[in-house]
């Protein structure tokens, strides 16, 4: 646990929110959040997907508008607050994946950011120096390490008289050697004063670091302690508490004939975000990938699609795939289904049909031009096999609702007929009957013989849904659970580095 002396100007807390209340859509995803923070105090945020943790934070810094509750920074309410005003009163967030001009350098980068006085090249070393950290000011940003661009952004922070910093995720996508270092500047920070909202998954660094740890569950506080009086099993057990762990329906286990060849396999595959990740996936299998933001799961997804490099083999049916790219996956029977849909999943301005066809255009057109009866047929048999809502085909996708964009974007993975689809967090912002659609359609697809590679950090869904489940934490397979043992709990607890070994035996 970090130890830090409150040094600030004001003996009392640095901010304090009182029974905050947000929705969406009539959907509560803050109810009644209280939490404050002391000077020269880290205190960890934590909470599963969906907790609410975001959206809190958002509204610390002003990025997003609470619709009820008191807002209290430096002993003042504040009330309509925005970013400029978030700034203005010393609340800055480090985000996660730093946003710097890549062609400038560290000078302009920060100068740029800090209005029309910005300071002296010897302020900003004097600032730099004082994290203990020697960074070149001339070197572009593209040249750095993410551990120095997230430097940078700590340093915009403390130059423009930061007394708040929210520091989201920072460890994703550092090595260990990064993350101390940086753990070491934000320490020297607290020491002078500083107060840190910490939002982190990794149990370890939290003890090691954090000073205090509130748990949301549901948009609600459900634990709030010292990290010294509570454990990594105790915050394990908030997130996710046994009340819940109900017998959640479990897909039985594919069978599988003697001397069936894996639809997909993985052996050795390294990349950015994981290492030496070994896997078989056979016809007619569910095979779950679990784990929390950061653990690698999208960068090996995306890795075996060929949106990303690596290094490694990978086979489909028994043949090697090299050189891969989407369009050779495609055309390999090797389909993906995208974590943000609206980024990468749909083309939110074309219509149903346009999306659908999107991944097989040479079976609709002929000679060039788009054979508009077949591509209806194709749509109509999409839309049928998918339970899509009913209408007109030539809606665009963006006047669709969550549940039926992410079935658009499924069918256009659909289309080609692949051997092999992986899922990358399917029911993501799609609502409870539209999710018991998808549920239903992944069961189908997987009896109909497709090999399904779930990737999800929903621990019931991946309970649910998988025949086997792999679980990454850290950019490797931790664990593997089949049969009996998974659990909604065993995944839990394997997920955050709790697995127990009665479980894992």
């Amino acid at each position: 646990m970090a130890q830090t002396e409150s040094s600030g100007d004001s003996p009392g807390p640095v901010a304090v929110l009182t029974d905050i209340w947000k929705s969406y859509g009539g959907v509560a995803v803050l109810k009644g959040v209280s939490i404050d923070l002391l000077p020269g105090e880290i205190h960890a945020i934590v909470g599963g997907n969906g907790a609410g943790k975001s959206t809190l934070m958002k509204i610390v810094t002003g990025m997003v508008t609470p619709d009820a509750g008191q807002i209290v920074i430096g002993g003042r309410e504040v009330q309509h607050l925005t970013p400029r005003s978030a700034h203005a009163n010393g609340v800055y967030l480090v985000p996660q994946e730093p946003e710097l001009f890549p062609n400038l350098s560290v000078l302009e980068n920060i100068q740029l950011s800090l209005g029309r006085r910005p300071p002296s090249r010897r302020e900003i070393r004097a600032v730099v120096e004082s994290l203990c950290h020697a960074i070149d000011l001339d070197a572009r940003a593209s040249d750095l390490s993410i551990s120095d661009q997230q430097l940078v952004e700590i340093v915009r922070g403390i130059l423009r008289g930061a007394r708040l910093l929210v520091v989201d995720e920072p460890t994703s996508a550092l090595t260990a050697r990064e993350a101390d270092q940086l753990f070491d500047q934000l320490r020297t920070l607290a020491h002078g004063g500083v107060g840190i909202f910490y939002v982190s998954h990794r149990m370890p660094e939290i003890f090691a670091l954090c000073d205090r740890v509130t748990v949301l569950r549901d948009g609600a506080t459900v634990l709030a302690e010292t990290t010294a009086n509570t454990s990594i099993s105790a915050l394990v057990m908030a997130m996710v508490p046994d009340s819940v762990l109900r017998d959640v329906p479990q897909r039985a286990a594919a069978v599988r004939q003697p001397g069936t060849l894996p639809a997909l396999t993985i052996d050795g595959l390294t990349g950015n975000g994981f290492r030496d990740v070994c896997l078989d996936l056979y016809p007619g299998e569910v095979l779950g990938v679990a784990g929390v933001v950061g653990s690698g799961r999208t960068e090996l997804a995306e890795t075996i699609y060929g949106l990303r490099p690596g290094i490694g083999t990978v086979r489909l049916r028994g043949e090697d795939y090299e050189r891969r790219s989407p369009r050779r996956s495609l055309a390999k029977g090797l389909s993906y289904v995208p974590e943000d849909r609206h980024e990468h999943g749909v083309f939110l301005l074309g219509t149903i049909v346009d999306n659908i066809s999107s991944t097989v255009m040479s079976s609709v057109a002929k000679a060039g031009f788009i054979d508009g009866a077949a591509d209806r047929r194709l749509t109509d048999q999409m839309a049928t096999d998918l339970a899509l809502q009913p209408g007109d085909r030539n809606r665009h996708v963006a006047n669709l609702s969550g549940g039926n964009q992410q079935k658009v974007s499924l069918a256009k993975a659909l289309a080609p007929k692949p051997t092999v689809i992986m899922l990358d967090e399917p029911s993501r912002g799609v609502d409870v009957a539209a999710r018991g659609d998808l549920y239903r359609l992944v069961a189908k697809l997987a009896d109909a013989g497709l090999a399904v590679l779930l990737i999800s950090s929903d621990f019931e869904e991946v309970v649910q849904l998988s025949s086997r489940v792999l679980i990454m934490r850290d950019g490797v397979i931790s664990d593997e659970l089949a049969g009996q043992a998974i659990t909604l709990e065993s995944v839990r607890n394997a997920a955050f580095g709790a697995l127990n070994s009665e479980v894992s035996a």
